[in-house]
């Protein structure tokens, strides 16, 4: 198993600028800390506003959490609507849940106007259960789809084996308006865009320190008006008190070689899905470019551990779950992690 980013690898047939580093003192009116989705997308809605902006990123556009995710546009969160009701009230949770759901519009709207080559596909969520206790969360999930009249479909252990056949899977919900998408490449095409439209991009221009008004890397700075920092692993250096309310989280992603069509249609007899399951610490996986299985999970010690860890049995572990539920995939490789 080979470490490395199959997303970034596969969207090299996306022409890009090279985007420089900052040198000197630069100004502007407004300064984009942060080169992935939030970043690109405020770059976009100020400069569609009219606004002189620059933006920088520490690499380059999207090489961080944002082009190395499973590309799940969906607007579901790590916890289901009953916990989220449970903790703010429903009037927060629609708020809340609203969030994510605007955010995946807005994603799916500008691939679509703009045309952007990222892999960008319609895929209906399912959200399953293994064991027993865990089957009241699905059904508490399909009470609220059916209170806001959002469309659904629940399936039992025998009914399941039409859309999804896992071998130990016991209930499943099923429910539309979901995409998968290459986050990679979505990230390279804004840049793209942002070049097009006039946004001063500077990569391999990690920012160190904010002072004022002012934006620190070791060979430059910025001095602008409004920052707008977009960043997911916050520094004490940028910002003390938010740095403490910011946590890093880990998981892990494998993609496997091209599966044929026949062990695709084994997966997903009536079409593609994006799936997970109850657990915390979850398993996910979907088809993606080429006809291949993207697989992703963690551990709880890997997924709140400070430091990047770098480890192959964490995701071999998922693998071999999912290949356990699906026998008819077991001989397929997963080279890439």
């Amino acid at each position: 198993m080979i470490y490395e980013n199959w997303m970034r690898t596969h969207s090299l047939n996306i022409k890009t600028a090279v985007c420089p580093p900052v040198e000197g003192n630069l100004k502007c009116d407004y300064l984009v800390i942060g080169g992935g989705f939030t970043g690109l997308h405020a770059a976009l809605r100020l400069v569609d506003s009219g606004k002189e902006v620059l933006l920088l990123d520490k690499g380059i556009c999207g090489s961080s959490s944002s082009g190395q995710s499973a590309g799940f546009l969906t607007p579901e969160t790590e916890e289901d609507m009953r916990q989220i009701v449970s903790r703010y009230g429903e009037k927060k949770a629609k708020i809340i849940y609203n969030i994510p759901l605007n955010g995946m519009q807005m994603i799916v709207n500008n691939a679509k106007k703009y045309g952007f080559n990222c892999d960008l596909r319609k895929q209906d969520s399912f959200y399953f259960s293994t064991k027993k206790k865990d089957n009241k969360h699905i059904k508490e999930e399909a009470k609220f789809k059916e209170e806001e009249n959002f469309s659904y479909e629940l399936y039992n252990k025998t009914t399941m084996k039409k859309v999804h056949p896992g071998k130990n899977y016991l209930i499943g919900l099923r429910y539309p308006g979901s995409y998968g998408i290459n986050p990679f490449s979505y990230c390279v095409e804004m840049k793209n865009l942002l070049l097009k439209k006039g946004v001063r991009i500077y990569e391999n221009s990690e920012v160190h320190k904010v002072e004022g008004n002012t934006a620190k890397t070791h060979i430059g700075s910025v001095t602008a008006k409004n920052i707008l920092i977009c960043i997911d692993k916050l520094k004490t250096e940028i910002d003390d008190e938010l740095s403490k309310k910011i946590y890093h989280m880990q998981t892990y992603l494998a993609v496997s070689e091209p599966l044929r069509k026949k062990e695709i249609k084994t997966l997903f007899p009536k079409g593609e899905l994006m799936c997970w399951d109850t657990r915390l610490i979850y398993i996910h996986y979907r088809i993606v470019e080429g006809n291949r299985l993207l697989v992703g999970g963690s551990t709880p010690w890997a997924t709140y551990y400070p430091r990047h860890y770098h480890n192959p049995n964490v995701i071999q572990s998922f693998i071999n779950e999912l290949k356990s539920n699906f026998p008819e995939i077991k001989d397929i490789e997963f080279p890439y992690y």
